[in-house]
């Protein structure tokens, strides 16, 4: 008897210390530094411009944005963010987030901010290089600045390529 309550207390404790590790496996962070880019202006197919988001009158100022995600080579995304609001802002800033599919969730992978002063509407794009294989995406979060400090938001996502 006295043999039995010795390995249960052996068993007991060796659940305890086993219980308390936890072995995690992931996947290497990936990261791409995001580059702000000229892309001639022209016009974007239908599955190119997906994400455009019609506005008013939900807003004050922003009338409309869109955001458009593209891969034009192996290891290269360009992605494009046009905002266009009814008066003159004081400053519009865009921050791109590019995000990779992996499993069921959406990742984040780089981040880029570009902005204007003293305009209506603002076309800017970005560019990550080295991009390994995958499905990608890419939010555009807006914000205005009205010549009275008026501020206003929009987030936008672009379609999965």
């Amino acid at each position: 008897m006295k043999k039995v309550k010795y390995i249960i207390s052996v068993i007991t404790l060796m659940s305890l210390v086993l219980s308390q590790t936890l072995c995690v496996w992931g996947a290497d962070k990936e990261w791409y530094n995001l580059t702000e880019i000229e892309i001639e202006d022209q016009e974007m197919t239908l599955e190119e411009k997906s994400g455009e988001l019609e506005i008013t009158p939900y807003t004050r100022y922003i009338m409309g944005a869109s955001v458009s995600v593209r891969r034009p080579s192996d290891g290269v995304i360009w992605m494009r963010s046009e905002v266009y609001c009814n008066e003159t802002m004081s400053k519009i800033t865009t921050v791109f987030t590019l995000q990779k599919k992996v499993g069921s969730s959406w990742v984040n992978v780089g981040k880029g901010t570009v902005s204007v002063s003293n305009d209506n509407s603002m076309y800017k794009s970005m560019e990550a290089t080295g991009v390994s294989s995958g499905t990608y995406r890419c939010i555009a979060d807006t914000q205005v600045v009205s010549k009275t400090g008026y501020t206003e938001s929009v987030s936008v996502t672009s379609g999965q390529i």
